[in-house]
């Protein structure tokens, strides 16, 4: 019954506040992000242990809080449904027009198209939704994200929410290092270093950028800050593929920067020996950086992840033009390998796991919107070359291609982290049009 109560109250208190400033439905969800699913709790129920002395805490509420450990919530879901009904409520009033900007949208509906198409060979119901709606939540957060968001002050309240929740998480998962007895890999609230891996390679490019195009010394030491907390984290989670694929797009950030070689230099600095002190400060994490390292751990990595191309490619060879059908794969993977513990969750690569059960036509459509997203960013590189958005604009872009390269080698659409990629890219697309809106000024 307290939950229930909880949970109508938040909701409300979520709805009313989108419905006064509609621009806050993507924060609410960038907040609600590292929340999606399962949570650990033990943390709250010992701070309620410290302090049950306390009156006012009632005896009943101290004995349900800790006797649980996990607890399975579902926001993003609930705060998506409502900002759009928000919007479509004042649109219909007339009092705003939320659905004036398509950009990059349209591309996005072939691959729509075809993952319906691919929900008619569905095995059971449940799990083709869910993985529908995992689709759709990407393109409705994009839309919102690329229509509310319409001023400096708005992206600026949307990326300080972005580095305080990744500041939360860096340092649930600092902590959650030293307190797990056999924890040398940071997990936080994902529980598995590899999603921790990829939402936070989607954080420090943007910080990295946002840093450069800071101009107070507060706001550059609270950013400093922020981005030391989220190279802490990302070095604990001993990612072999969250690391290489960072590494690669900082290498591509700092090239396509126009700053003073100083400055570079200085961050450089700061990213190295941030990481070499963490490294290289405990016993655990200097062996496990030299295990993790070896060559020969590399190579037992790819090929486990090898692997998957024989079973994917064995799965989809009768069903090549819509697949086996989204949402199926966990159904029918064990008909395909013995080692079933190597492939239960996902074959180790998104682009092979939407080929898979989408089959050409969606594997080609999604890859299509992929090159439409590119060839935009790219084309509008040069002409952001000397606004002031400039070095922010590139580490929004280094997060959005980050994602896509991490994704070669693991299936970041869960705990909706494919969620902040399109945050990410819709700020990048609110960017370029600050731009053109400036440059028609300026003609007019």
């Amino acid at each position: 019954m307290l939950y229930w109560i909880i949970t109508i109250g938040l909701t409300c208190i979520i709805a009313s506040v989108i419905f006064c400033r509609p621009y806050l439905a993507v924060v609410f969800v960038i907040v609600s992000i590292p929340f999606e699913g399962v949570t650990d709790i033990r943390f709250i129920s010992i701070f309620f242990e410290r302090i049950k002395f306390l009156a006012f805490i009632p005896p009943p509420f101290l004995e349900s809080v800790m006797g649980f450990r996990y607890i399975t919530i579902y926001p993003l879901e609930a705060i998506l449904a409502v900002s759009v009904l928000v919007c479509i409520y004042k649109s219909i009033l007339g009092r705003d027009n939320y659905f004036r900007n398509m950009k990059l949208v349209y591309c996005y509906i072939p691959f729509v198209m075809c993952i319906m198409l691919s929900a008619i060979k569905s095995i059971e119901l449940s799990l083709t939704v869910k993985e529908l709606v995992r689709w759709l939540e990407l393109i409705v957060v994009y839309y919102l994200t690329i229509n509310l968001i319409n001023d400096d002050k708005k992206m600026r309240v949307v990326l300080y929410s972005m580095f305080l929740t990744m500041a939360m998480v860096s340092l649930f998962g600092i902590v959650n290092v030293n307190y797990e007895s056999e924890g040398y890999r940071a997990t936080s609230f994902f529980w598995n270093p590899n999603p921790i891996a990829g939402y936070t390679n989607l954080i420090i490019p943007v910080s990295f950028g946002m840093l450069m195009v800071s101009v107070c010394l507060w706001e550059r030491i609270v950013l400093g800050i922020f981005t030391v907390l989220s190279i802490i984290i990302w070095v604990l989670t001993f990612s072999r593929a969250g690391w290489l694929s960072l590494i690669m797009i900082m290498i591509l950030v700092f090239s396509l920067t126009k700053v003073k070689k100083k400055r570079i230099v200085l961050l450089l600095m700061v990213f190295l020996s941030v990481s070499a002190i963490l490294l290289f400060s405990s016993n655990i994490n200097r062996d496990k950086f030299i295990t993790t390292t070896t060559l020969n751990e590399v190579k037992v990595s790819l090929e486990s992840r090898a692997l998957s191309y024989p079973i994917g490619l064995n799965m989809v060879k009768d069903d090549l033009i819509l697949g086996i059908g989204i949402g199926n794969y966990h159904l029918l993977i064990k008909k395909y390998t013995k080692d079933y513990e190597l492939a239960r969750h996902h074959l180790h690569s998104l682009y092979l796991q939407l080929f898979v059960e989408t089959g050409i036509m969606g594997f080609s459509a999604f890859v299509f919107w992929l090159v439409c997203i590119v060839k935009y960013l790219v084309s509008s590189l040069k002409s952001l070359e000397n606004s002031r958005h400039y070095w922010l604009f590139v580490g929004l872009m280094g997060g959005v291609i980050v994602y896509l390269f991490n994704n070669l080698a693991d299936v970041l659409t869960v705990h909706g982290i494919h969620l902040q990629w399109g945050i990410i890219l819709g700020l990048a697309v609110v960017l370029i049009q600050f731009r053109e809106s400036e440059a028609c000024s300026k003609t007019v």
